[in-house]
């Protein structure tokens, strides 16, 4: 029985769509050029500051096969080495604090082991926002960590990762165990996998999610040698294992076409899209095409849409 609920997920929003605002037609572009706005002035940010950054997941995807977005996606994602992420911050709040919330393990009230930068009088609230009052449209900022270069030290860090990353999977789901059965509805496999995990979040639930989620991301950097031979990506879609990399392949980056802007990719960026998507350059079926809803949406200056 698979535990790793991230497909299950995106197939819960594409089953329920009815309840969503369809991420399509006339509201994606615009949703897209916000996306193209806070990537400029993050990237304006990284640039400026000498800050190592690449385009991410589906975004590197995108600009490798589509010179852009995927024409169905709404996702942009940026990938920032985990020993400049402090100073990044820094450096963005100094220049955009007043246009952006910015969200890290440690800003009170975000319960995500993924950073963003969410623009300020915008609304994109997924299903999973559903107490979140800072959620405007953002961009997603993963973190690359260094690993050990001795192979038994690089094995039990990526089992601790994994281990940590999964509990803290459990622990969100049993703070939000309600919803997640309402999701589950009459998928009767679906509800096994979610009861285990809330069952295991409920073990936790004297350890606070907030801590929870430091604990973790202190497990992720646990390595301090930002000369190691290897990186990864533990918070990434094929989590510690399945995002290994060397490190000159990521750390030196190559630039690309993204919808008319100049930005950077993995130099690897065959070796790192193979390792996420396999055949990266062949077109997916229409039905196992990776869709996205909004429960609530709001542009700036504009009413919500519901």
């Amino acid at each position: 029985m698979k535990l790793s609920t991230f497909d299950a997920l995106k197939r819960i929003q594409s089953k329920n769509a009815v309840q969503y605002v369809c991420m399509e037609g006339e509201i994606l572009k615009k949703y897209h050029q916000i996306l193209l706005e806070i990537a400029s002035d993050i990237i304006s940010v990284c640039e400026k500051e000498k800050i190592v950054y690449q385009l991410s997941g589906g975004t590197a995807l995108g600009a490798v096969r589509h010179k852009g977005f995927i024409p169905w996606d709404d996702d942009l994602d940026i990938n920032i080495f985990g020993s400049q992420c402090d100073e990044f911050i820094e450096k963005f709040e100094k220049d955009f604090g007043d246009k952006y919330w910015v969200n890290t393990v440690k800003t009170p009230g975000y319960f995500s082991i993924v950073g963003s930068i969410k623009m300020k009088g915008t609304v994109s609230r997924g299903f999973e926002d559903s107490n979140d009052e800072k959620c405007g449209i953002g961009i997603d900022l993963f973190r690359i960590e260094n690993t050990f270069d001795n192979s038994i030290l690089r094995f039990f860090h990526g089992v601790l990762c994994m281990g940590f990353g999964f509990l803290l999977s459990c622990r969100n789901f049993y703070e939000k165990r309600k919803l997640m059965m309402e999701l589950a509805n009459d998928d009767k496999a679906l509800k096994k996998v979610f009861r285990i995990k809330i069952n295991i979040g409920r073990l936790l639930s004297l350890i606070s999610l907030k801590h929870c989620l430091i604990i973790t991301q202190k497990c992720y950097g646990m390595c301090k040698n930002n000369k190691s031979k290897y990186v990864t990506i533990p918070a990434g879609r094929k989590h510690f294992f399945g995002e290994l990399y060397k490190r000159d392949g990521m750390e030196n980056t190559i630039k690309v076409s993204f919808e008319g802007h100049n930005w950077e990719i993995a130099k690897n960026y065959n070796d790192y899209l193979t390792k996420l998507y396999g055949n990266y350059m062949e077109i997916p079926s229409e039905e196992n095409r990776e869709t996205h809803f909004r429960v609530e949406l709001k542009f700036p200056d504009e009413k919500k849409h519901k």
